[in-house]
């Protein structure tokens, strides 16, 4: 039976058993068929389709894409394994024959998951991803402004001083 497995952050993972349906429709609007409240995705995002028990997933405009295996789609088919990402929801597709080959690992007892992780050469940001944090992006500060302020700090430090030892030094 083919199946796929949503892992939206912060949630139980969500199985959803897709023979029975023609399609099914993916995002946070209420009229879709599975409706995820997560901030990466679209009010209509993707749409799942059974092709007489072939299944595919079509992306539907959405902001933040939709990813197969590290790649962004409009349209694919899925087979077994297969990891789609709907915006930053992770989940992976069965077709009932085996289990997926690389399912998301669970978490462990502290919560944190076993995860590996590696530095990326460049950028992986699809074009057109809007960031919905509404955290602000830290800028850093520029070099030649940051010794500036040292030296000035400094300069007000040993004039501080001067005053100091000219008033010690001199007769009251």
């Amino acid at each position: 039976m083919a199946s796929i497995t949503l892992y939206v952050p912060e949630q139980d993972p969500i199985a959803i058993e897709l023979d029975a349906y023609e399609q099914i429709t993916i995002g946070r609007g209420p009229d879709n068929d599975l409706v995820l409240d997560h901030v990466s995705l679209s009010g209509s995002h993707a749409v799942i389709q059974n092709e007489g028990g072939s299944f595919k997933v079509t992306d539907l405009g959405s902001t933040n894409g939709t990813f197969m295996d590290g790649e962004q789609i409009t349209e694919a088919a899925l087979v077994n394994g297969s990891r789609v990402l709907f915006g930053s929801v992770d989940s992976v597709f069965s077709d009932g024959t085996a289990a997926p080959a690389e399912a998301p690992v669970e978490d462990d007892d502290a919560g944190f998951g076993n995860h590996h992780a590696q530095l990326a050469e460049a950028s992986s940001r699809p074009e057109g991803f809007v960031d919905l944090s509404p955290i602000d992006k830290v800028v850093k500060k520029d070099m030649v402004g940051m010794i500036a302020m040292i030296i000035g700090g400094v300069a007000i430090l040993a004039a501080i001083a001067m005053i100091a030892i000219a008033a010690t030094m001199s007769p009251a």
